[in-house]
């Protein structure tokens, strides 16, 4: 046997696990989803399912707020994390401890978390003690519009740390006489930012923009913990209504759904792949 040939088998071979994983945990449940969602009664509807997803008002309202959360969110987790990042790089001898110190949500377990935030910021918690100490009105923090500013203020301080430490990695990979070469022409420490390292960090950035977005399915927990199954209508998102229609055995609902959403962010990711591919940073 030719020795590519032998090659070919073994890296076949390591690769058939993680390829069946993939298989059996996602592709065959999805393509099981999509034939779910041209069904209903057991009676092939074909595309009577979306027909009927795009005249629900719930549908509707789940993708406003779950498409304002990412948009919100994400930019805000993603600017956030970057302008920590080049701060921590400035300080390298503390960096090391902040960084850990950032990571300590991610790892606390999420119902703990709530707890914490449910003591600060209920109608009868301490943030309200102290503003009805000063003869201040209570703020309801977990209801109205204030609701969604907390969910996006969780998701940004839960996942922020990782975030940074993807950031500090992508900044300390940049070749140091870029910024040598940068103040010997008098370039300003903005000017450096912005036409070296933001350049430069930009695959860094797409990773953390793809975790991000898989983070941002998982604040569902913080929500269904704080709020239940019929939450405040400013944070009923996708996952809601998703979950919702699973309790109520509405599978053809559920399905159609998850199918829509998960094509819209196909695209999405597929175009931001597209932009990462053709663009060369070291120009």
């Amino acid at each position: 046997m030719k020795y590519k040939t032998r090659t070919r088998i073994a890296a076949a071979l390591f690769i058939l696990p993680s390829f069946l994983g993939i298989l059996i945990f996602y592709i065959i449940p999805y393509i099981i989803c999509f034939l779910n969602s041209m069904y209903s009664g057991g009676d092939f509807t074909g595309v009577a399912n979306y027909a009927e997803l795009l005249e629900n008002n719930a549908f509707w309202l789940a993708m406003k707020n779950t498409a304002v959360f990412m948009g919100v969110g994400i930019t805000l987790l993603l600017v956030i994390s970057f302008l920590l990042a080049l701060f921590l790089n400035s300080f390298r001898k503390i960096s090391a401890f902040f960084r850990s110190a950032l990571l300590i949500p991610v790892i606390v377990p999420s119902a703990s978390l709530i707890c914490v935030w449910q003591l600060f910021f209920e109608d009868n918690g301490v943030i309200n003690g102290i503003l009805n100490s000063l003869g201040m009105d209570s703020v309801k923090f977990f209801s109205g519009g204030f609701s969604v500013v907390m969910i996006i203020f969780i998701y940004i301080w839960k996942n922020c740390g990782f975030c940074v430490i993807l950031f500090t990695a992508g900044l300390a990979n940049i070749p140091e006489q870029y910024y040598e070469s940068a103040r010997l022409d008098g370039a300003s420490k903005l000017k450096t930012v912005t036409r070296i390292s933001m350049p430069l960090i930009t695959p860094t950035a797409f990773f953390a923009f793809l975790m991000a977005v898989i983070y941002s399915f998982k604040i569902f927990r913080e929500v269904f913990v704080l709020f239940g199954d019929y939450p405040d209508e400013n944070v009923y998102f996708l996952q809601n209504f998703i979950n919702n229609n699973f309790k109520s055995l509405n599978f053809a609902h559920l399905s159609s759904a998850s199918i829509v959403f998960s094509v819209f962010l196909i695209l999405l990711l597929l175009l931001f792949f597209i932009f990462e591919r053709k663009r060369n940073f070291l120009e």
